[in-house]
């Protein structure tokens, strides 16, 4: 991939944000929260960095709530080797000078690794976490900085696989030949379709045409319009969660009787009830409402991520919270495999050695910066493809499919 684009799963948190930031950092004391439940028999600490978006003009709480859940249930199963996992809060803006001002403070307080759920403005961390030899972690790589930096590892898959897997899917698994794509009307979204997207279809023999539409005074009903006076076998889009419901309604509207894939959106299966039924949507992890065609172990996983989510804050539980919960157990289970003194040097060196490593909720992990062309940070590249059935989105595909050979 030429030039790294934002994560498709995540279009709806980023739009405009360097607009509407606003406020300066504000960075918190060490986490504490009156939720937690440490049980006795931890002895010692291992303090790591947090690092999100969490408060200001546009904040992600869900993305804390998610690591603070799953840093309770890790507190609760035996710590790490016997610790107590402890966060070093720092909440940001999204701005650079604050995620500047945050990874100043980490490395002040050495700590051994970074853990982001969202900061818009992390890409001016880097350089000064990795000036200290500090390696930065989490699900998604949130800029072109930590998409190649050789210090920063995320264990959610790929961005490009969001656009490409779903391909692949509609070619091996339903033996499509015509396709759709509707994107919202800028550079980035032109330029991925012409770089990534037109080539991998022609390597799967497919035919690719694409519409844009003005994200400011979208028409929803002539975009959709436009898109199947062509009578493509299929509709594909990659939007924010508000688009995804429109389109979908669109298409109901003028008839459509297609195939319909809605990148990774979600709020529309609750937003348009049975109307959902049929429609396609990815996932790097498994989901909250997928009870069936569920690996049990992962099935087990996805019941303890319900639970804890129930017991902190119930209203994340099916959202990006999912995301920072399955990150924050990887980095968990990778620092229980470090003997001896946990350094930012350890840490690194466990991260670059990560091959085989079965994430939380998720997918197998190798950290080789090999799993996806210009995204050398991604730990994954594989998406599952679900299908909604009465409510609940059910595995279409027979696991993760992974779509590199096709970049």
């Amino acid at each position: 991939m030429k030039n790294f684009k934002t994560n498709k799963k995540l279009a709806l948190l980023l739009p405009l944000v360097s607009i509407l930031l606003l406020l300066i950092t504000s960075c918190g004391s060490q986490s504490t929260t009156a939720k937690s439940s440490t049980p006795s028999k931890l002895s010692g600490s291992i303090t790591i960095g947090f690092l999100n978006q969490q408060e200001g003009a546009v904040a992600f709480p869900d993305f804390g709530a998610g690591a603070q859940a799953a840093r309770i249930y890790i507190n609760q199963h035996g710590g790490i080797n016997g610790k107590k996992l402890v966060f070093l809060d720092c909440n940001t803006d999204g701005t650079s000078a604050a995620s500047v001002a945050c990874a100043n403070r980490f490395v002040a307080a050495h700590v051994p690794v970074v853990l982001e759920g969202l900061d818009a403005g992390a890409d001016a961390a880097v350089p000064i976490l990795a000036g200290a030899g500090i390696p930065l972690v989490g699900h998604t790589a949130f800029g072109p900085v930590q998409a190649n930096s050789p210090d920063a590892f995320f264990f959610g898959a790929a961005t490009g696989a969001y656009d490409v897997v779903p391909l692949v899917v509609m070619k091996t698994y339903l033996h499509l030949d015509s396709v759709v794509y509707l994107a919202q009307d800028n550079p980035t979204d032109r330029a991925f379709v012409q770089e990534d997207m037109q080539p991998a279809a022609k390597k799967l023999s497919m035919s690719l045409s694409s519409v844009f539409y003005n994200a400011q005074s979208p028409n929803f009903t002539s975009t959709v319009a436009s898109a199947i006076a062509s009578h493509p076998q299929a509709i594909f889009f990659t939007t924010p969660e508000p688009d995804c419901t429109s389109i979908i309604q669109a298409a109901s509207i003028l008839g459509y009787k297609g195939y319909i894939f809605a990148g990774s959106c979600s709020a529309f299966i609750q937003a348009l009830g049975s109307a959902a039924n049929g429609i396609f949507t990815s996932s790097d992890l498994y989901v909250p409402d997928a009870t069936t065609g569920v690996p049990a172990a992962k099935l087990g996983q996805v019941k303890a991520y319900v639970s804890y989510m129930d017991k902190y804050d119930p209203k994340y539980a099916d959202g990006f919270a999912q995301d920072t919960f399955s990150s924050t157990m990887d980095i968990a289970n990778i620092l229980k495999g470090i003997h001896g003194k946990v350094t930012a040097s350890a840490v690194l060196q466990a991260l670059k050695h990560v091959d085989g490593l079965s994430s939380f909720m998720g997918q197998t992990l190798d950290c080789n910066g090999k799993q996806w062309p210009g995204e050398t940070s991604a730990c994954a590249s594989g998406l599952i493809e679900y299908r909604v059935e009465n409510g609940s989105r059910i595995p279409y595909t027979h696991g993760f499919v992974h779509a590199q050979q096709y970049v």
